[in-house]
């Protein structure tokens, strides 16, 4: 979506799962999204600039489908300034491949990710799926995720369980692997109990060797 002569946008969909804006002049109060699956704390004016920015709800299906036209969107916004909002389950490892794909497409450095963790598996933390060994090898793997060159000046990210293992490991590498170059920004929680467990799980990432030595590790 690209517009340069309008003064109010409204979005009202229930079952959209992408949304780009590539620009629109008129004010952020004039601008209504009404989008369940896309429910993300960022918005389209980042750090108070009007950047090109896209939204993504990855869902795929537990049955073993091809999922490649999620990422089957306009990829200029990977060329240049831009943020991203995405929201997924780790557990589900065709979700994780999509994302590497959306990511792996970046050729210019990103202004702002944002990560919103869906917690799925209803089998729990210890459960398994029945991708379980190929999720258990994804994390296994020393390759950079999603590549050695994608670079992102700040991440965001929210629902995040400091004992969750993908989480944590996903976390862990762009931590280590110089993807983030100034902040990653964790949402801590309202329950006092889930508060600390992500107050200790940060605390462990800040310990971690850092790929960038300037990179500032939070909770907000």
């Amino acid at each position: 979506m690209s517009c340069n002569q309008i003064d109010s946008i409204e979005v009202r969909a229930a079952r959209l799962d992408i949304l780009s804006i590539e620009y629109i002049p008129c004010e952020s109060d004039n601008v209504v999204l009404e989008i369940p699956r896309l429910q993300f704390g960022r918005n389209y004016w980042v750090a108070g600039r009007l950047l090109p920015h896209t939204s993504i709800n990855i869902s795929c299906p537990p049955q073993k489908q091809e999922s490649n036209g999620m990422v089957k969107w306009d990829t200029n916004y990977a060329t240049s300034p831009a943020s991203l909002s995405v929201s997924l389950d780790l557990k589900n490892p065709r979700e994780v491949e999509v994302l590497r794909k959306i990511l792996a497409v970046w050729t210019e450095k990103m202004i702002e990710l944002e990560i919103s963790f869906k917690n799925n598996n209803p089998l729990g933390e210890e459960g398994n799926s029945s991708d379980g060994g190929a999720q258990n090898n994804l994390w296994e793997k020393a390759e950079p995720f999603p590549n050695a060159d994608f670079r992102v000046d700040t991440i965001w990210m929210h629902n995040f369980k400091g004992s969750n293992k993908e989480q944590f490991a996903l976390v862990s590498r762009f931590v280590m692997q110089k993807t983030v170059m100034k902040k990653m920004m964790i949402k801590t929680s309202f329950d006092e109990k889930k508060k600390k467990e992500i107050e200790a799980a940060v605390a462990k990432l800040k310990e971690l060797p850092k790929g960038n030595e300037e990179l500032s590790i939070e909770c907000f």
